[in-house]
C-alpha cells in the first residue's frame, strides 16, 4: 500500500496509512472507528482522541499491545499484521508480513534499503521455502 505521506525525509507511517484508508474506504468517522475498537484480552476501549493523536503523530513511542490488539479488532486485520506496522511506524524497521497458511503468518525484518520489489521477492522466497518445507515433511509422513 503506498504511503500517503508526500514529504521526503518523514519516517514511514504505515498504521496511520493503514487507518487513514480505512475509514476512507468504509467512509466512517474516526469516532466510529474508536466504537469498534475494543481489545479482546482487557476490554478496553481505544478513544477518539488517541486515534486522532496516531494520524497527526502525537504518539511518540510505541504503543501499548492492548491498544494495538484494539486497533486491530477494529480495523479488521490480525493483531500481528497491527504490530508489524506498528513497528515500522515507532521502530523505524522495514517489516515484512508474508502469510504461510491460514492464520498463520511469518513477519520479519527486512534488510535496510530494501526496496518494495525487493521486499515482496524475499517474501516470495521464503514463501515458497516454506512450502518446499512442509511438502518435504508431509512426503518423509507417508
Amino acid at each position: 500500500m503506498p504511503s500517503q505521506r508526500a514529504t521526503p525525509g518523514q519516517p514511514p507511517a504505515p498504521l496511520s496509512d493503514r487507518i487513514r484508508d480505512y475509514v476512507a474506504d468504509k467512509q466512517i468517522s474516526i469516532r466510529m472507528l474508536a466504537l469498534r475498537s475494543v481489545s479482546t484480552a482487557t476490554g478496553q476501549c481505544l478513544t477518539a482522541q488517541w486515534i486522532t493523536d496516531v494520524l497527526s503523530g502525537r504518539v511518540s513511542r510505541m504503543p501499548d499491545l492492548w491498544r494495538l490488539e484494539a486497533l486491530a479488532a477494529g480495523l479488521g486485520m490480525d493483531p500481528d499484521s497491527v504490530k508489524a506496522l506498528a513497528v515500522t511506524q515507532w521502530i523505524g524497521w522495514d517489516i515484512a508480513d508474508v502469510q504461510t497458511g491460514v492464520g498463520e503468518r511469518l513477519i520479519f525484518r527486512v534488510p535496510k534499503g530494501y526496496t518494495s520489489e525487493q521486499r515482496a521477492r524475499l517474501a516470495e522466497e521464503i514463501t515458497q521455502m516454506i512450502d518446499a518445507v512442509q511438502a518435504d515433511t508431509e512426503r518423509d509422513e507417508t
